[in-house]
C-alpha cells in the first residue's frame, strides 16, 4: 500500500509544485495521446467528466520530468454516436499520428472503434464498461478498459439482491450494446444466484415515454427492478416505474453513478439503489479502506482545478484512462531506440499495457496482463442508495 501512494503521490505532487515544462527538452520525442469522448450528446453526462480527467492528466504530465517524452493531447467530440467515433479514431491515427488513443465513453462507440484500432495497430484504451469491449481478450488485442465490468457489477447486485431475498427481478435497459450487454450478463448470472428473470424491457436513449414497459415489469410480479441505463433515460425510466406504481426496490447500474443522475433526478429517484465504484462516495469509506487514501488525493486534484465540481465515477475512468496511456508509452520509449518510428511505439506501447501491475486508479489496483485487458478485482465496487438526492454509501 505504501508503494501505491508513493506511486500516485509522484503524479499528484507536479500539481503543486509547478516544475518546469518539458516540452521544450529537445532530448525527448513529442509523443500525440488522442482522446475520443462523448462531450456532446446522451453520453455526455459521462463524457464531460471523463474529459474533463483526462485534461487534468495532461496538466500534471506536463511538469512531470520523470516523463521521457513530451506529450501532446488531442480531443475529439463523438457526440455519443458510433459513427462519429469511428471517424475521430481514424484522423487520430491517421492524420494525427497519435501513439495511444483514449476511446470511448459509450459502449457501442468503443465496439464500433475495435477494427479501426485493429487495421491501425494502436493501442486504445476504452472507457465503457461492457466485458465485451475486451473479451475475449483474444479478439480484444488492441484494447483495453478502464470501468469494472457489466459483469463485475451485476454480479455484485445479484449478491446484494439474494442477500435481501428477492428471487424474481425484472430487467429494464436500454436497446443498444451497452443494454444488450447487461442483459446478456444478468441473463448468465441470475441463475447462478437463484434469481428467476421475469421481464426484459428495453428503450432507447432517446426515448420519453417508458409507461408500457413499466406496466408490464409491474404486472410481472417482480421482487425488484434492474435498470441497465445511463442519465437521462436512467432517470426517466425509474420516474416512469414509480408512477405506475412499482413498489419495488429499483438497482441501477453503474451508469447512473454520477451527479447528472441526481441533478436530472431533482430528488425523484430517492430510495434508488446504484452499483458503483468508491470513488462516488470517498469521503464515506472507512479509513481502513485500500482505497481511501489514493482517491482523496485525486478528488482534491480534480477540484483544484475545476472549483465547485467534484470527481465523479466517470471522472475516475478518464483519469485511469489517461494515466495508464502515459504509464505504457512511458515504457515504450524507454525500452526503444532513439527515434523509433510510430508503428513500434505504438507497437511497444500494447506490450507494455500488459504489464502494468499495481497501479493505483480510481477504479481500483490495476494489474493488467495478456489474459486481462482489464485488471481490477471487486475492491472498488460499492452499492450505494440514493437519500435526500444524495448518495448514501451501503454496508455490503
Amino acid at each position: 500500500m505504501k508503494n501505491i501512494l508513493r506511486t500516485l503521490g509522484t503524479v499528484l505532487l507536479a500539481v503543486s509544485a509547478h516544475l518546469p515544462s518539458t516540452a521544450q527538452t529537445p532530448d525527448k520525442p513529442t509523443l500525440v495521446i488522442g482522446v475520443v469522448a462523448s462531450a456532446s450528446g446522451p453520453a455526455a453526462a459521462l463524457g464531460l467528466p471523463e474529459k474533463k480527467a483526462v485534461e487534468l492528466v495532461e496538466d500534471l504530465a506536463r511538469s512531470r520530468p520523470d516523463l521521457p517524452f513530451t506529450p501532446k493531447f488531442v480531443y475529439y467530440d463523438d457526440g455519443s454516436d458510433p459513427t462519429r467515433a469511428v471517424n475521430a479514431v481514424r484522423k487520430l491515427a491517421g492524420e494525427d499520428g497519435a501513439a495511444v488513443v483514449i476511446c470511448c465513453t459509450t459502449t457501442p462507440a468503443s465496439m464500433a472503434v475495435l477494427d479501426t484500432v485493429k487495421s491501425y495497430g494502436v493501442l486504445n484504451i476504452s472507457m465503457a464498461s461492457a466485458a465485451t469491449v475486451v473479451e475475449p481478450v483474444a479478439e480484444r488485442f488492441w484494447t483495453f478498459k478502464t470501468p469494472m465490468t457489466d459483469r463485475m457489477q451485476i454480479a455484485f447486485t445479484l449478491d446484494r439482491l439474494k442477500k435481501s431475498g428477492a428471487r424474481r427481478v425484472a430487467y429494464f435497459g436500454l436497446e443498444d450494446a451497452y443494454g444488450e450487454a447487461g442483459w446478456n450478463e444478468l441473463r448468465k448470472l441470475a441463475p447462478e444466484h437463484g434469481m428467476q428473470i421475469v421481464a426484459n424491457e428495453r428503450f432507447s436513449r432517446a426515448d420519453t415515454n417508458f409507461t408500457p414497459q413499466a406496466l408490464r415489469i409491474r404486472q410481472s410480479g417482480a421482487d425488484a427492478v434492474y435498470l441497465h441505463a445511463i442519465p437521462p433515460a436512467s432517470v426517466l425510466a425509474h420516474q416512469a416505474l414509480i408512477r405506475v406504481g412499482v413498489d419495488r426496490p429499483i438497482f441501477h447500474s453503474a451508469g447512473a453513478a454520477n451527479a447528472g443522475f441526481l441533478s436530472l433526478a431533482k430528488g425523484s429517484v430517492d430510495g434508488a439503489y446504484v452499483v458503483s465504484g468508491a470513488l462516488q462516495v470517498h469521503e464515506q469509506l472507512a479509513a481502513s479502506h485500500p482505497l481511501k487514501a489514493p482517491l482523496q488525493q485525486f478528488v482534491q486534484a480534480y477540484a483544484r482545478k475545476y472549483p465547485g465540481e467534484s470527481a465523479d465515477l466517470f471522472a475516475g475512468q478518464g483519469w485511469d484512462a489517461g494515466q495508464l496511456a502515459l504509464s505504457a508509452l512511458a515504457s515504450a520509449v524507454r525500452a526503444s531506440p532513439p527515434g523509433a518510428a510510430l508503428p513500434a511505439l505504438r507497437a511497444s506501447a500494447r506490450d507494455h499495457m500488459e504489464r502494468i501491475r499495481n497501479h493505483p486508479g480510481a477504479n481500483g489496483i490495476f494489474n493488467l496482463s495478456k489474459d486481462d485487458h482489464l485488471g481490477l478485482d471487486s475492491v472498488g465496487l460499492v452499492m450505494l442508495r440514493v437519500e435526500q438526492g444524495r448518495f448514501k454509501l451501503q454496508e455490503n
